[in-house]
């Protein structure tokens, strides 16, 4: 038997007083029992249980009546079509015949029914209250929580509001229900970092990421946190510059936005802006915000254009302590070794190619002998210069305290070796960080965090004369022995340069980083809304190379051992206050930030280089070992920033939100002329699921969409790039003696009118969030542009100088970001899924009437000249990769001009400067997934 349940929304209800019967009117002509039930279902809050194909065989119904009792239409529709009914709470099913028929059906009493819906804080506006069954009898609450209605006395209402829990309560005649909504824990009160601040991830007007400290520590061996949000972000692209252990990385959010200055994020730890950030423990992070518009970064001002990270490490709770160990041992090794030719047939092309040569044509081995041919040594420099290599990472973590005091400290300690022999890299950190809050209107804190890192580098440019290890590795000679006759490292015919392994095991390039940041704050809480925060902290960078080549090695044993030593410092002074305000207004809501800012940096370096020692025992350090200085340097600089800055929250009855900030910056870095810049954003953002026409739908939990604009900047230049400088120089008088001097630099004219590169940029988006938060979507757009772009011109000779730095050119960027993370499975087993994917758009719009700018990679050779590689050209994306297009093959008695020296057979390309070749851009196109399980 087919059973169908016909559900109606009551839009319009006629009734009379309690305890009247309920009224309805009716005006059919020749229509079905189906049609029928349904126009008198608009009218009442019940529903109708029917078996279709009965209502089939009854036939038409015609009828008129007007405010008429409902048991009354009822048996003039049914009763002449053999047909009854039984009411039951808020059904009526219709019977095959009257004999079921209850003899004296009684609709229910109406009753009016009032009351509060408030939450474990306040009262609350607009939630929906609504009869079950019947989604359309119902009222929304107003700015007093209050709502008011009149329904069937055995009625159940539902009251119902976005973040919190449905509560169902049975009428039972009662005329007062007041009820207390309970929230669920929802990813929109989570609290996320922004600039001197925070804000609920609900109320969000600019584009965010934010990670967790389970997304940054799960899913593979990190040794930065660099490392640790590679993926997990979508429009940030992570990529390691070096393939050293703990070799640097780079971040890019939003593509690159910069030719001669950098194109790296602002860090900002625990509210310290670094911009060395990316190498602290990753198990020591609690959170981290990636600001990617301009509308979240525009509070950093002049630092803001390539984005903002802000990190924020754990801190102590109350509670009993706890000690937490973490770690992992593994190895590495080469999982895909290059298959490279063995010393024959390494040998016969080579006697080939020689062939090829203009003039050797014919030559039987011109380049290798028979003799040579018969040798049977063949070297496998991958398999001489590689290892199996250790890694491991351990972390101890304590985390405790009182309601008044907390306190965290921890100890980390990661040691990797490199698959490629004698390099490696090892850190050791720790971290003490203490909150005491003094009264209920004073806390203070302090974070003090120091590491040092060790590495055994190698160099991965230049020509392989110069240490280029892998290179070397990858293309040396396989007829060159490991080691000679009298265990000397093997060279090639000549006895000139080194071999891969020579490299790596006759070199010392030992490098130390210490690092020590101290930071305290004290925030003051004078009265209800108001807090005010005090923040200074100082950061101690230094650095220390130590190189040494001994005399087994070819240029070693030329000067009797080369060394060098190095230093740098950097000392980075920060003093900031702010204070915030917040108020509510019925349905207003304000929050109000202003602040002050004070940086100072001081750079210090220092090194020294010598060569001729009598013994490799003293490596680099007994420099005065040696018989000769060949270069002593030293340098000093300074530079200082100062800033004014505030924001603006606004929100209308948690639908509409505004936020609107302005930096004004001031460095010495930039001409007089422009030492002051000015940086706003504003942006906005409409709930739109916290309007009344969405409180009735349930597949949604979250929609919101925002929109924003703002301006930042990018300072980071030479500190005295705008001053003429001098340049240290030998000369002479008479030919002969030469003295030192200074002289006015070609290439550095003083320019006061240089200024900082500006970025413009706009976002459009959307959060979605479906099925209680176990789906969430954003989708971002954006656009934006840098202007005044540092770039390097030529000059005129007439000027006296070469070259100087000055504001011309922009570049765009534009793109679409999608990220969707799902929660699968809940509970003691967790299965969490995230998938983000990016398309950027990077083009040079101007080079302020220059040239191609090309780049320049690593030698292809020992002993040719660079080449470029890539170029910086109007119109294509910065970087660009370029070659050589092909054509054809050049015939019998065919010339091509561009390739004079050619003959036939000889390939012919289309060359660089004449109709250029395929440009590609960089890093398009990004897409990331990450999946998480999870037990406990």
């Amino acid at each position: 038997m087919k059973l169908t349940l016909l559900l109606v929304a009551a839009f319009s209800i006629g009734v009379h007083a309690a305890g009247k019967a309920q009224q309805v009117s009716l005006s059919v002509q020749n229509a079905s029992i189906k049609e029928t039930l349904m126009v008198l279902g608009k009218q009442i809050p019940y529903r109708f249980l029917y078996n279709e194909e009965q209502l089939k065989k009854a036939g038409k119904v015609t009828i008129a009546v007007s405010n008429k009792p409902l048991l009354e239409v009822l048996d003039q529709v049914l009763t002449q079509k053999q047909l009854g009914y039984k009411l039951h709470n808020h059904t009526i099913t219709i019977l095959a015949n009257t004999k079921d028929q209850d003899s004296n059906p009684k609709i229910p009493q109406e009753v009016e029914v009032g009351g509060t819906v408030r939450d474990s804080v306040d009262v609350l506006p607009g939630v929906s209250v609504f009869v079950k069954g019947a989604p359309g009898k119902g009222a929304t609450t107003n700015s007093n929580g209050q709502y008011r209605l009149r329904i069937p006395a055995d009625a159940i209402l539902v009251f119902r509001s976005i973040g919190y829990a449905d509560q169902e309560v049975p009428v039972n005649g009662q005329s007062v229900i007041d009820i207390t909504l309970h929230a669920i824990a929802s990813r929109l009160d989570e609290v996320v970092v922004v600039g001197y601040g925070t804000q609920k991830k609900g109320d969000l007007t600019g584009s965010i990421s934010s990670l967790s400290a389970d997304d940054l520590t799960k899913g593979g061996a990190v040794n930065n946190v660099a490392q640790a949000i590679q993926g997990r972000a979508s429009g940030v692209v992570v990529t390691q510059n070096s393939k050293a252990p703990g070799g640097s990385m780079s971040i890019r959010i939003r593509g690159s936005n910069s030719i001669s200055s950098s194109n790296e994020p602002l860090y900002v730890i625990d509210g310290f802006p670094s911009n060395n950030g990316v190498n602290i423990n990753p198990d020591d992070v609690e959170s981290m915000e990636i600001l990617k518009d301009a509308s979240a970064t525009a509070i950093y001002g002049s630092r803001g254009a390539n984005g903002v990270v802000m990190i924020t490490t754990k801190r102590g709770k109350a509670g009993e302590g706890s000690l937490l160990y973490s770690g992992y041992v593994g190895s590495q090794k080469a999982i895909n070794p290059y298959h490279l030719l063995d010393g024959k047939a390494y040998m016969n092309l080579a006697n080939d190619l020689y062939k090829e040569i203009s003039g050797q044509e014919g030559i039987e081995n011109g380049a290798y002998t028979q003799s040579q041919l018969n040798s049977d040594v063949n070297t496998d420099w991958v398999k001489e210069a590689t290892q199996t290599a250790l890694v491991q990472n351990h972390n101890l973590q304590f985390r405790g305290g009182s309601e008044k005091t907390k306190v965290l400290a921890s100890a980390g300690y990661f040691d990797q070796d490199g698959i490629l022999k004698t390099t490696d890299f090892k850190r050791i950190s720790g971290r003490i960080n203490l909150d005491q809050t003094i009264n209920d209107y004073i806390k203070a804190g302090v974070t003090v965090f120091g590491q040092r890192e060790n590495s055994n580098y190698q160099v991965y440019d230049g020509n392989i004369l110069n240490s280029n290890v892998l290179y070397g590795v990858l293309t040396y000679d396989p007829t060159v022995p490991l080691y000679d006759a009298e265990g000397n490292f093997g060279r090639p015919p000549g006895g000139i340069g080194d071999n891969p392994v020579a490299n790596l095991l006759a070199r010392q390039n030992d490098v130390q980083k210490d690092k020590i940041n101290g930071n305290m704050y004290l925030e003051i809480k004078p009265m209800e809304g108001l807090t005010a925060r005090f923040n200074a902290g100082t950061e101690l960078l230094h650095d220390q190379l130590g190189t040494y080549l001994s005399k087994n090695s070819y240029q070693g044993s030329i000067d009797n051992g080369v060394a060098s030593r190095s230093d740098y410092n950097l000392t980075h002074n920060l003093l900031d206050m702010y204070v915030t305000y917040n108020k509510d207004i019925d349905k207003h809501h304000f929050d109000v930030m202003g602040g002050y800012s004070y940086e100072k940096f001081i750079n210090d370096n220092k090194g020294i280089d010598v060569y001729g020692f009598s013994t490799d025992l003293y490596g680099y350090n007994n420099l005065g070992a040696a018989a000769t200085i060949s270069g002593v340097n030293s340098y000093k600089s300074e530079n200082m920033l100062i800033s004014f800055f505030g924001r603006i929250n606004y929100s209308f009855d948690n639908k509409y939100l505004f936020t609107a900030t302005v930096r004004r910056d001031g460095s010495s870095r930039f001409g007089a002329d422009h030492k002051w810049g000015t940086f706003p954003s504003g942006s906005f953002a409409w709930k739109v699921i916290n309007e009344p026409f969405m409180q009735h739908q349930q597949w949604l939990t979250d929609l919101k969409l925002r929109l924003g604009y703002g301006r930042t900047g990018n300072e980071r230049i030479g500190n005295y790039a705008s001053y003429g400088l001098m340049s240290n120089a030998n000369y002479t008088y008479d030919g002969s003696t030469n003295s030192s001097g200074t002289y006015l630099n070609s290439s550095s004219p003083a320019n006061s009118t240089l200024k900082w590169e500006s970025t413009d940029q706009y976002n459009a988006g959307v959060d979605l969030a479906f099925l209680n938060d176990r789906v969430a979507v954003t989708m971002d757009a954006y656009y934006k542009k840098t202007n005044d772009l540092l770039v390097k011109l030529n000059l005129p000779y007439y000027t006296g100088y070469s070259s100087g730095q000055s504001n011309v050119g922009s570049v765009s960027n534009k793109g679409f970001e999608f990220a969707v993370s799902t929660k699968n499975l809940t509970g003691a087993f967790t299965w969490d899924t995230k998938l983000n994917f990016a398309v950027n758009h990077n083009k040079v719009l101007s080079l302020g009437g220059e040239s191609d700018i090309f780049l320049t990679s690593a030698k292809p050779m020992g002993t040719v000249s660079e080449e470029a590689y890539a170029v910086i050209r109007e119109g294509e994306p910065l970087g660009s990769l370029f070659g050589y297009q092909y054509i054809g093959v050049i015939q019998q008695g065919e010339t091509y001009a561009a390739q004079p020296n050619s003959k036939a057979g000889d390939l012919s390309l289309r060359m660089l400067m004449a109709m250029v070749l395929l440009i590609l851009p960089i890093v398009p196109l990004s897409a990331q997934l990450t999946r998480n399980l999870h037990t406990g």
